[in-house]
């Protein structure tokens, strides 16, 4: 009876005493090697790979949907030219876009102001002026022009043109006086410049009046606007901070003492708490911006965690503790931000 022949693998020796290690590199050089997928619980020989560039793989697809192009070419030398795009998508950003919303503002207002200042600089020049301008440039037009003709022509070509003419018409002399216009360019530059402050303080005033309508403080924001922005910025921040824009503010006899940043200035009239009362909203707002612009500019505080002098004087521990003062920086922060870099 015919014994069945057994079948060797690679990977083991001919026998199981035998501990001999198989040369794979032999074994491959004289066999035919073939690749198997397996997939599935099946298995085949035919089968392409991602580089082979016969098929669009899910993640692909994906790309193709966001409008991107592969490089599909063939013959790649690194198989992950499939994963390449050739060109990207610009990005395009969405009509609630902030960012977008603030560039656009941005450009209006730098529209407006070139405009203003194109009116304003060309209004300013009378119709005299023009036509006196226009004589004068008439006239240094002339005197160059005989310049040239002296320095190339000679004095001969002008003679023979005065011979050659009728005798001239003694006509009476016309004195034309010319406007200065020396200063035309500062005086541009500084209407320029005024109407680029108008149209910030009014950008600032608007960007307040948005964050705190409804609140006491609203009616203090024309005052508030004709700050510094970063004085203006101070001011919001801490009356968030210490009276949630003046839900929580110190009376006197039962009135408002419009003071909505814990200010305590002694003064013949303090309200609760020990704060002062000040006399109406413009008192409030120069009396504090004042304190404010005095410690950002002679004293560098020009951040919230060196603002938080306003809070803890010179200890934080007598007023709540580090950790109180942290939670003033943070929340002075959050508004203070808003408005201070535009």
């Amino acid at each position: 009876m015919q014994q069945k022949q057994q079948r060797k693998f690679l990977d083991i020796s001919s026998s199981k005493t035998e501990q001999n290690v198989v040369d794979f590199r032999f074994a491959i050089k004289n066999a035919k090697v073939t690749s198997t997928l397996f997939s599935r619980g099946k298995r085949t020989q035919d089968f392409f790979t991602e580089d082979s560039k016969l098929y669009v793989t899910p993640k692909q697809q994906i790309l193709l949907r966001k409008g991107m192009k592969l490089d599909q070419g063939i013959r790649k030398w690194d198989g992950l030219s499939a994963r390449v795009v050739t060109e990207f998508v610009r990005y395009q950003p969405s009509e609630t876009s902030l960012l977008l919303k603030h560039l656009e503002k941005r450009y209006e207002m730098f529209n407006d102001v070139t405009g203003d200042a194109a009116r304003s600089f060309f209004g300013q020049f009378s119709t005299v002026r023009l036509w006196n301008a226009s004589i004068v440039g008439s006239i240094l037009f002339g005197m160059v022009m005989m310049t040239f003709v002296y320095k190339y022509l000679g004095q001969g070509a002008s003679a023979a043109d005065d011979a050659s003419q009728q005798p001239a018409i003694e006509t009476q002399a016309t004195t034309v006086s010319a406007a200065n216009t020396e200063g035309d360019a500062a005086s541009f530059a500084q209407q320029v410049a005024q109407i680029q402050q108008t149209q910030s303080k009014q950008a600032l005033q608007e960007e307040i009046t948005e964050m705190v309508k409804g609140y006491p403080i609203e009616k203090m924001v024309p005052r508030i606007a004709e700050q510094d922005r970063t004085v203006a910025a101070f001011i919001v921040a801490i009356a968030k901070k210490e009276s949630n824009w003046g839900l929580r503010a110190p009376v006197l006899d039962g009135q408002d003492c419009f003071n909505y940043w814990g200010y305590r200035g002694i003064r013949e009239r303090m309200g609760t708490g020990g704060h002062t009362c000040f006399d109406n909203t413009t008192d409030a707002v120069d009396t504090v911006s004042k304190r404010i612009t005095a410690l950002v500019e002679e004293y560098g505080r020009n951040t919230p965690e060196e603002m938080v002098v306003w809070k803890c004087g010179s200890d934080c521990g007598v007023t709540g503790g580090q950790a109180a003062a942290n939670k003033w920086i943070s929340d002075v922060t959050m508004y203070f931000d808003e408005l201070s870099v535009k």
